[in-house]
């Protein structure tokens, strides 16, 4: 059936990046701002290609041949989804893969009637097999061709297709002489999806929905907060939602994303299907929650930078004094950035709320996993905990499991991976988890400033219980170890970090510490030897593993 009129598209500004919605059914109009829209071209078993002839009570070029399907993404939907929604309603089939071939296609163009088209839209093609049902309120016709026929077809007579088509075709045929290749690789549930599984596939979806989520938070939020700008925060950093899309867009090594993709390549899983878009999903979340944290720990920790910036506790507190705020500006600083995560953690959870069910029990586990390891870092730090077992239990709750071993599990979850394919990325996931969470520890003592964004020793100056801490606690004596009961203290001094650092390289830690490093690595590689992973998994597991455990920020 037809899309219902109060249906909405994504407005984007001139780069791309979603900057609000319209109703569909009033968007297009003289002057159609630009929207996010998809064009997809089907192909069935033996390599046609479908063509459809757009219903003569169509707004817009009513009458015209042009390709299967065409449509908008709703606000906070994924493309895949879109077009799977949309391919429904229109032709009554599902979709068996689903490529994107042209992502940054955009067009103009002017009807008879004067309206225009606008639309960044990305170009999709995919492969199905059954009878169509189209709806005759969208398709007056419709009918299977050679590849070489469409591409011949819209060569000889361009006006006779759609303008979008005109111009989609011949670019298509750039990239697909033959038409579409039949060498996919049947995913879960028999699909067949990309040949593509490298982790910038998942990664380029989830910045995609990354913007469109926080586009969607600012119009809400726009609706519901006073009018004008916030009070004391500015232009610089902006209202919240405006301040999360800034640090979100300022990086990071989207390492949890990457552990989700090639927990679900291993598993089985591939690009192109729909559990894939429950993958995408889930490592947006796996984002905003990671910047939850951030912003939170930094202000536990009393953190002054963060990714080379000052923290956002810092950002909003010299916003108060700029502005001569009333009231304390270190306390404001701290329920803004409070404020801030919370809005992140907010935006994490209704990322997730349509996820299968295995897998939002799962996210919800990890959450309540992320908030016990603070809980026992904050507790132990106050009570100079320096055993080893309360070091490890924190490192592995707040870091190996939360980057490593949680989303490799999400990841193997989303494409249906099997008991024995999860227990092996189980055993990978600890022991490379506790090789990240060991180099964190190094970097926190010795990283260098301009490479990690953080002040060098800063975990020392803190006086946190890491492995590092719970090794010099046994070794250090002396003026090193009057300087460990120093620091954290309102009796630390300058001097004590420094000679911390030297004292802790001389006493052999760091050396044990990059020692046990190493022996983690050889058992975290050791454990993909068993044969039940993908072999493009354990590939993309072995690559990453080594970065993560080599890395220098």
């Amino acid at each position: 059936m037809s899309a219902s009129a109060d249906d909405e598209v994504v407005l984007v500004d001139d780069a791309g990046t979603p900057c609000g919605s319209a109703p569909r059914a009033t968007v297009h109009t003289a002057e159609t701002p630009l929207h996010q829209a998809f064009s997809l071209y089907l192909f069935d078993g033996e390599g046609q290609v479908l063509v459809t002839r757009r219903a003569l009570g169509k707004a817009t070029w009513s009458g015209v041949w042009t390709n299967a399907c065409c449509g908008h993404p709703r606000p906070g939907e994924e493309l895949g989804q879109a077009v799977r929604r949309r391919l429904h309603d229109e032709l009554g089939v599902a979709v068996e893969r689903l490529d994107v071939v042209l992502p940054d296609f955009r067009y103009q163009a002017v009807d008879a009637s004067g309206v225009v088209e606008h639309e960044l839209c990305p170009v999709l093609v995919g492969e199905v097999r059954g009878e169509l049902h189209p709806d005759p309120e969208e398709v007056a016709e419709h009918a299977w061709l050679p590849w070489q026929q469409l591409v011949s077809a819209v060569a000889a007579a361009p006006r006779v297709w759609s303008p979008w088509a005109a111009l989609q075709v011949p670019r298509l045929a750039a990239c697909l002489p033959a038409g579409l290749p039949h060498t996919g690789t049947p995913g879960p549930g028999g699909q067949v999806g990309s040949e593509d599984t490298s982790a910038d596939v998942t990664l380029g979806a989830v910045e995609q929905l990354l913007r469109t989520e926080l586009a969607w938070t600012r119009r809400v939020w726009s609706s519901l907060a006073p009018a004008g700008p916030a009070d004391v925060l500015g232009d610089e950093p902006g209202d919240l939602p405006q301040w999360l899309a800034g640090l979100l867009a300022a990086g990071g090594k989207r390492l949890r994303p990457r552990m989700c993709h090639w927990g679900f390549v291993a598993g089985g899983g591939r690009p192109g299907t729909p559990p894939h878009d429950d993958l995408v999903r889930v490592a947006a979340a796996l984002e905003m929650l990671h910047e939850f944290a951030l912003i939170h720990d930094d202000v536990m920790d009393q953190s002054e930078e963060r990714r080379g910036r000052p923290a956002a506790h810092v950002v909003a507190a010299s916003r108060h004094r700029a502005a001569q705020g009333h009231g304390d500006d270190s306390r404001f600083g701290e329920n803004l950035a409070l404020l801030l995560g919370d809005l992140a953690h907010s935006e994490a959870d209704r990322l997730v709320r349509h996820l299968p069910a295995p897998l939002l029990d799962y996210w919800y586990e990890l959450n309540l996993e992320l908030i016990v390891g603070q809980r026992a870092d904050l507790t132990g730090a106050a009570a100079r905990r320096t055993d080893l077992a309360h070091s490890e239990a924190v490192a592995a709750l707040k870091s190996g499991a939360y980057t490593i071993e949680r989303p490799l599990q999400l990841g193997a979850l989303a494409a249906g991976a099997s008991q024995g394919q999860r227990e092996v990325l189980a055993r990978f996931g600890h022991h490379l988890g506790r090789a990240f969470a060991w180099r964190d520890d190094v970097l926190g003592v010795w990283g260098d400033h301009a490479v990690t964004g953080k002040p060098s020793g800063d975990d020392l100056r803190e006086g946190k219980t890491t492995l590092i801490w719970v090794l010099g606690a046994e070794r250090l004596s002396g003026a090193a170890a009057a300087a460990m009961a120093r620091v954290g203290t309102n009796a630390a001094r300058e001097e004590d970090v420094p000679l911390l650092q030297t004292a802790l390289l001389e006493a052999g830690v760091r050396q044990e510490v990059e020692d046990r490093i190493a022996a983690e690595m050889v058992a975290a590689e050791a454990s993909l030897d068993d044969g039940v992973l993908s072999t493009e998994g354990v590939e993309g597991l072995r690559a990453t593993a080594r970065a993560v455990a080599w890395r220098s920020s």
